[in-house]
């Protein structure tokens, strides 16, 4: 089960990488980006983070998975700005944008290495 939960948490962290990169791209380009994009991102972000605190505290630690999990937290604290930030309809703070898909795929990229190297 620890080896499943990782794998469709990384799947789900993957997927909305992949809509976090289309979001930076509306971003950089300074146009309005569809809504649905924006939830989306989020959802499957958290959805995926979830499932790797789960295994976190069923299974335990492992090396680069602690490092990984402790990355995307931090992704997901720079993703909670944003969003309030998105709500009130204010401008993003690039920093934050930039930080947060850093530490994203940072951890992202060490859950991986996980799974990859057990």
């Amino acid at each position: 089960m620890d080896q499943g939960l990782m794998v469709v948490g990384a799947v789900l962290l993957g997927i909305a990488a992949v809509f976090g990169v289309a979001l930076w791209g509306f971003e950089v380009a300074r146009k309005d980006f569809p809504q649905i994009l924006g939830f989306v991102h989020p959802t499957l972000a958290m959805a995926g983070l979830l499932m790797l605190v789960a295994r976190f505290f069923i299974r335990g630690g492992a090396h680069w998975f602690d490092i990984g999990l402790v990355l995307l937290v931090g992704a997901a604290a720079g993703g909670l700005i944003l969003v309030v930030r998105g709500f009130r309809r204010r401008s993003m703070i690039r920093a934050v944008t930039v930080l947060h898909g850093l530490l994203g795929l940072s951890g992202l990229g060490f859950v991986i290495y996980q799974l990859t190297h057990r």
